[in-house]
């Protein structure tokens, strides 16, 4: 099975300081399909780092779940001590991962 992500629609960009990529932006767009939010951390060079969400399914309004699995735990923290967002306590399960559901804080 293959899967595409389309982002469209970039909006407010957010700052954080990281421990190894530097001072990295989120561009925060929406994914074409269902329009849920992706954000998209980037490097001061406008490299991408990390997908910060994943499309498992519909969500609400600045809601999303976090692709934890695939950015390490030193990033996780950088980005969660960024104050941009917070962890609801829910997790959803997708395959053999659980992603937790995080909401911006932050437009």
């Amino acid at each position: 099975m293959k899967y595409v992500i389309y982002f469209v629609s970039k909006e407010n960009d957010m700052k954080i300081q990281t421990t190894n990529y530097g001072l990295c932006t989120v561009e925060k767009k929406k994914y074409q399909n269902n329009g849920n939010l992706a954000l998209i951390l980037v490097d001061a060079e406008g490299q991408p780092v990390t997908n910060i969400t994943t499309n498992v399914f519909p969500m609400g309004e600045n809601e999303f779940c976090a692709n934890y699995y695939n950015m390490g735990a030193t990033l996780w923290k950088d980005i969660m001590a960024s104050g941009f967002f917070k962890e609801t306590g829910e997790k959803v399960t997708s395959g053999f991962c659980e992603y937790p559901v995080c909401v911006l804080v932050e437009n």
